[in-house]
Formats: structure tokens, C-alpha cells, sequence
């Protein structure tokens, strides 16, 4: 079953006013980026009591298109990092692992004449246990709560992490070649480039495709599929499903195993019941050789 998600912290917007000293540059280390256009993330402070504030500005193009689900997702990964070694002591050589990752968006937040030019991002983080932590996000843009995140991630030595991952530790980068995409307007996208789904020959399912030149979802080498990689591939199946003027509201995301480069990736979409009026639910699975590796839940208006 889905997690439920926050209820409205609107009472954290007085803090904005309370930033002392903020840090005037983000590494691009802090946010595991090799490319600064990539970085969406300007400073940050701590608050106190485990509460923290981050900005952010949105860039009218670049790396990231415009996309609204990409970037709301690329700044809850880069403030969640960020915090993460700034302040709460994740060592810079440690792998992070996503286990979980649930956010809400207002609706008209998708209109473009309310784009933001800059956000500013509160946090709150509490401990799981010495290598995990519960993080607690609101999102405001002008003020205005615009979106908000509860996620767990943890940490791990990297020694133990190339225990854990045996010969994927040296997994193959950019060798083979992805199938071909679906067409670019029936998943929502404006470029073929950013298609991250490819026909299978059945309805509602599709195979991954892992293109590692797609800067906005592969800024440097890794070892699997990066979890963004998925929430994307569940953002594009949930707008093949439903079509165009559906935007996701909520998104409720949980990561089983990693996926891998060396096997196909199967996506796998259907619309379920819907806890609200209004809105339509569909549930996008992953399955690889034959195992669940991720589910996610996308909740969309209209």
C-alpha cells in the first residue's frame, strides 16, 4: 500500500525570514554532479533542532528542459544530499541509497506563467539509525507552499558497498545500444533524446532504456540505473496511460533492488483506484529478471 504523506506544514514559512549567514556556494561534490548547470541548489543554513533551509533557482531550459516532475525531483535528491554531508556528517567517499521517496505538487505549479525564479526549500532531518535518516522537505516558491517530500535514504562504507555489489561494482558504461524510443509526445516529452521507454510489443508495458548520453539523468558514470532514471520512467508510462493534460500531483515512490545495465527492465503501467475524487491513479512497476526492483504510485489531476 502506498505511504501517506505529510500534512501541510505551512506553519514553517515564518522561517524564511530567519536565515542567517547562508553558504554562498554548493559543491558540486555535496550533490554527486560532475556538471554545475546541472546544480539547482544556491546556499543553505541551519535553522537549528535538526531543521535546515536550502534555495534554489530553476533554470528556464538546460540540462533539465523545463521539466516540472524532473526538477522538483532533482531538487528534493540535491537538497537531501546536501544536507546530508554539509551537516550531518555522510562521508563524501560513502554511497548513498534511496529506499523511499514520496512528494506532492500543486497543481497549478505546472502553469507556466507560475514558474518559479527562485525556491526556497525547508528540511528536517531525523535519524533512522547511524547511517540512515528520515528527511521531511516543503518546498515554496514566493512564499507559497508549492510542494512537499518525505523520504528515507542511508548511507553506506565504500568497501562494504563493493561487498554488496559484487561484479556490478564494475559494471559496463555506455556499451550497448538502447532500443529505440517511443515517440517523444506520447510520453511527454519534447526531444526523442529524453524518452526513457521503448515498445515491447505488449499494452501498458515497456522496456527501460538506459541512454547514459541523457546528461539530465546520467551526469557521470555509475554502476545501475540511477533511481531518477526510474522515477522518470514512471512519470513517462503514467502520461502514455492517461495522455497529455494529467499532470502528477503525487508521487509516491519505493525502490526494491537495483537495475542493472546487463538485463532488460521491464515497465509495466495500469490505472488502479484512486483515494480521491478528481484524481487518477496509476501504479508503475519495474521487473527484472523476473524480480520487482521498483513501484511507484503517480496520483494525477484533471
Amino acid at each position: 500500500m502506498p505511504k501517506a504523506l505529510l500534512s501541510d506544514r505551512r506553519r514553517h514559512t515564518h522561517a524564511i525570514h530567519r536565515i542567517a549567514a547562508p553558504v554562498p556556494t554548493v559543491p558540486q561534490e555535496y550533490v554527486h554532479l560532475r556538471e554545475s548547470d546541472a546544480i539547482l541548489l544556491t546556499n543553505w543554513s541551519a535553522l537549528g533542532s535538526d531543521r535546515y533551509a536550502v534555495t534554489a533557482q530553476w533554470p528556464d531550459g538546460g540540462v533539465y528542459g523545463g521539466s516540472v516532475p524532473l526538477l522538483i525531483t532533482q531538487t528534493i535528491r540535491q537538497s537531501a544530499l546536501l544536507i546530508g554531508h554539509a551537516e550531518l556528517g555522510v562521508p563524501l567517499k560513502h554511497q548513498t541509497l534511496m529506499e523511499w521517496m514520496d512528494f506532492n505538487v500543486s497543481e497549478d505549479f505546472y502553469d507556466p506563467k507560475n514558474k518559479p525564479d527562485n525556491l526556497f526549500i525547508l528540511l528536517t532531518c531525523t535519524p533512522n539509525n547511524p547511517r540512515s535518516s528520515r528527511v521531511e522537505l516543503s518546498i515554496l516558491s514566493e512564499g507559497r507552499l508549492v510542494a512537499e517530500s518525505l523520504l528515507d535514504y542511508s548511507w553506506i562504507a565504500p568497501g562494504a558497498y563493493r561487498r554488496l555489489r559484487g561484479a556490478y561494482a564494475d559494471a559496463a558504461w555506455g556499451t550497448g545500444v538502447p532500443p529505440a524510443p517511443l515517440p517523444a509526445h506520447t510520453v511527454g516529452r519534447a526531444h526523442e533524446h529524453e524518452v526513457v521507454l521503448a515498445p515491447s510489443g505488449l499494452p501498458n508495458r515497456w522496456e527501460l532504456r538506459s541512454d547514459v548520453s541523457n546528461q539530465a539523468l546520467y551526469d557521470h558514470r555509475v554502476d545501475h540505473v540511477p533511481g531518477l532514471v526510474l522515477i522518470e520512467a514512471a512519470y513517462q508510462a503514467t502520461h502514455a496511460v492517461t495522455g497529455p493534460g494529467r499532470p502528477p500531483v503525487r508521487v509516491m515512490s519505493t525502490f526494491d533492488r537495483y537495475v542493472e545495465f546487463d538485463a532488460p527492465c521491464w515497465i509495466d503501467a495500469a490505472v488502479v483506484p484512486a483515494p480521491d475524487e478528481g484524481v487518477v491513479r496509476v501504479e508503475v512497476t519495474g521487473v527484472q529478471n523476473g524480480e520487482r526492483t521498483f513501484s511507484v504510485y503517480m496520483d494525477c489531476a484533471g
